[in-house]
């Protein structure tokens, strides 16, 4: 689901310098490209840093897995999977809100 999302952004994207057009993904949500594109390079990010917080992340985000089901899959305990998603959220939220610390 989240590359289907992103390779309809990118299609769509417009150049740099201009300003984005809607784009529909659904009757009841419209998003600009960068609202999807944005994401998407973050969880790359995340993906470096710390592949396992990432997994969760696609898991129960874009998967919709439950902690349980996303536990089993990435072989981890639910606790360990409920730590990384509460911190990549917040790694998350912190990055797409253009916060840096100054070590990045």
């Amino acid at each position: 689901m989240r590359q289907v999302l992103v390779d309809v952004a990118s299609a769509a994207a417009p150049p740099a310098a201009a300003a984005g057009p809607l784009i529909t993904f659904d009757e009841a949500l419209t998003q600009t490209a960068e609202d999807v594109l944005a994401p998407d390079a973050a969880i790359e990010e995340l993906a470096w840093i710390a592949p396992r917080q990432a997994a969760a992340v696609e898991s129960r985000f874009f998967g919709g897995f439950e902690v349980v089901e996303t536990a089993a899959m990435l072989g981890v305990s639910e606790a360990t999977v409920m730590r990384d998603w509460r911190t990549a959220r917040a790694w998350l939220a912190k990055r797409l809100r253009g916060d840096r610390d100054e070590r990045d």
